[in-house]
């Protein structure tokens, strides 16, 4: 008699383990924010970004404070540095399950579109859900694609050169050389000049700059763009002026003027840079990693535009540097809204940020922030001003396919830097690569 009863026992223990296995796997679920609704029955916003340590802490002070303005939502925080965070995200999007914010890339806006997986934020502003009053055309344009907002810029920058003014003093170099107005040439002159004043074991440049960042803004100076209109090819025909490009940077590297690549594959991170560790008085990169860099080093940094062609167009523009968007995804797209004009429109959520991913794009959040910031973001803020009077229109978002050229072009730089192929070899090479990739967008 004794048998039937422990096998009852038996079943219902295992039923009982069963039990708690699903409601360990229901936790799970809650806790990764899949829920739209939080535990105390406030909403449960998700809202996903990538960056630096001190982005996240910025963020999440910020995040904070709109959860104290609007007591009915609770944010859930998805972040992760570069790498890996666009994995994350197609993982997410194939189980249908994206955060309602994501931080998104204007290289990327794209892709993301033809995915049908951004929302178009035209009614959130219609019904004032997003206040852009006080937002000027050109900050707001690189959100739009197809006649849709789809991301609304979260900071502004620009291509720049840092430089150190000590440096430049110490080399005997008038830093007022990189003044707007100087050429190509001129720089070729004020970096050999930097090299012969500083001495052995440093450059006058931090490296060699043939990245498409760098190449489509020559390639703009020239009238040109580096994708055609509909992303299938190629912007320009004629491959001299990708010969001529690189031949520019590989003389400077050659004639040990630009820091040759066994010195620059050593750089991991900004805390890495030869400005920052004083043995190169110059580099290129996006404007608002100045704050940063100069947190890095240490001392004080200026920023000034790129060379200019003679006779040509202006090649700078005004960027976007991050957007957020809200996903179609989204279980929460109007909380998603109000995220988005909170970090767009209020004073104290800026006064938290402080420009870490770029100049505001409101008027009065700028005028606010100024007198606020250090001689660093302040040195940002100047410089976009200063690029507004030097700039032209954007270039159209990048095409699908633009993660794999950028790919490309660093693998071309890498031979060409360590003199593997010729600049024409190069450049006929980006052509025949690039174009097979392009190609995939017919």
């Amino acid at each position: 008699m004794k048998r039937p009863k422990q096998k009852f026992l038996f079943i219902s223990m295992i039923l009982l383990l069963l039990v708690g296995l699903m409601s360990g796997c229901n936790t799970n679920k809650a806790n990764q924010g899949s829920d739209t609704e939080a535990k105390d029955g406030k909403i449960n916003l998700r809202i996903a970004w990538w960056g630096s340590q001190d982005r996240h802490d910025k963020t999440q002070a910020a995040i904070k404070l709109f959860e104290e303005k609007n007591p009915d939502i609770k944010v859930t925080a998805e972040f992760t540095g570069w790498d890996g965070y666009w994995e994350k995200l197609a993982t997410a999007a194939a189980g249908k399950n994206l955060p309602d914010v994501i931080q998104m890339d204007y290289a990327r806006m794209v892709e993301y579109v033809d995915r049908d997986l951004l929302l178009d934020l035209a009614p959130y502003v219609d019904s004032g859900v997003i206040n852009l009053d006080d937002v000027g055309d050109s900050y707001i344009n690189g959100g739009y694609y197809n006649d849709k907002l789809v991301s609304v810029n979260i900071g502004t920058n620009s291509p720049a050169i840092a430089y150190d003014p000590a440096m430049f003093e110490e080399a005997g170099v008038d830093p007022s050389a990189l003044d707007p107005g100087y050429t190509w040439e001129d720089y070729i002159d004020i970096s050999k000049k930097l090299k012969e004043g500083l001495g052995d074991n440093k450059y006058g440049i931090g490296g060699v700059y043939t990245g498409l960042l760098y190449f489509n803004y020559y390639l703009r100076q020239h009238g040109k763009q580096l994708y055609n209109e509909d992303g299938t090819g190629l912007g320009y025909d004629d491959d001299q002026l990708a010969i001529d490009y690189y031949t520019y940077w590989n003389n400077l590297l050659e004639d040990g003027i630009a820091a040759p690549p066994k010195i620059t594959t050593t750089i991991k991170g900004l805390e890495d840079e030869l400005i920052v560790q004083e043995k190169a008085p110059t580099i290129w990169f996006h404007s608002n990693q100045v704050v940063a860099l100069q947190e890095s080093a240490g001392r004080d940094l200026k920023l000034a535009l790129f060379p200019t062609l003679p006779g040509g167009e202006e090649g700078l523009y005004l960027k976007p540097g991050q957007f957020f968007s809200v996903s179609t995804q989204a279980k929460q797209p109007e909380a998603a809204a109000k995220w988005i004009d909170f970090v767009t429109n209020d004073l104290e959520a800026n006064e938290i940020l402080a420009a870490e991913r770029g100049v505001p794009i409101s008027s009065k959040v700028r005028d606010h922030l100024k007198p606020l910031l250090g001689h660093a973001a302040q040195a940002m803020f100047e410089y976009i001003e200063l690029v507004e009077k030097h700039s032209s229109d954007l270039y159209p978002p990048e095409p699908v396919g633009a993660g794999e050229i950028t790919a490309l072009i660093d693998r071309i730089t890498e031979e060409l830097n360590y003199g593997r192929i010729t600049p024409e070899e190069a450049a006929k090479k980006f052509r025949a690569e690039a174009t097979t990739i392009l190609a995939k967008n017919k």
